[in-house]
């Protein structure tokens, strides 16, 4: 049986205020994001010189993309990941959009779950987005193809998303 996903915390806010969940679901689902969050801040203390490799690493990527394609368009692309349904990497995305968080805070290239942007290419309907997720081995990694179509408005949504493992 799938394990079912916890939605993001802009999802379940989105839930709460459509009446989908009571305030008591809605603060129990924002205690266990909480929670995940204290873990990684207690494991980022426990090994602070591999944390710190990470950050580096992942600022790197961030600031490669960022020459490549701009902030931007790298925080639409997130965004419309995170709003994508059962998508695993959406609790890591679903702040994206967000100007005052740096954009590499959502690449995870060794920390476990990875999210790695692999590649983007702009056609003229949208973008076409490869990316990595899941385990830190690279034979346990999700490779997922997603189209991003964008709508009359230019903001970007999922069309479709290719499993390749």
């Amino acid at each position: 049986m799938p394990r079912l996903l916890l939605p993001p915390p802009h999802r379940l806010i989105a839930l709460f205020e459509n009446g989908g969940i009571t305030r008591a679901q809605l603060q129990a689902a924002m205690t266990i994001h909480q929670q995940r969050l204290l873990v990684e801040i207690a494991e980022a203390r426990e090994n602070p010189v591999l944390s710190c490799l990470d950050e580096k690493l992942s600022r790197f990527a961030a600031n490669r993309l960022e020459r490549r394609h701009g902030e931007r368009l790298i925080r639409m692309v997130l965004g419309a990941l995170a709003d994508m349904e059962n998508f695993p990497p959406a609790h890591l995305l679903w702040n994206a959009g967000h100007l005052d968080v740096p954009l590499h805070c959502f690449f995870r290239l060794r920390r476990e779950p990875v999210f790695r942007l692999i590649r983007l290419t702009m056609d003229p309907l949208g973008v076409k987005v490869v990316i990595e997720h899941g385990r830190a081995s690279k034979r346990q990694t999700t490779r997922q193809e997603i189209q991003l179509v964008r709508d009359r408005f230019g903001k970007l949504s999922a069309e479709s998303g290719a499993r390749r493992n």
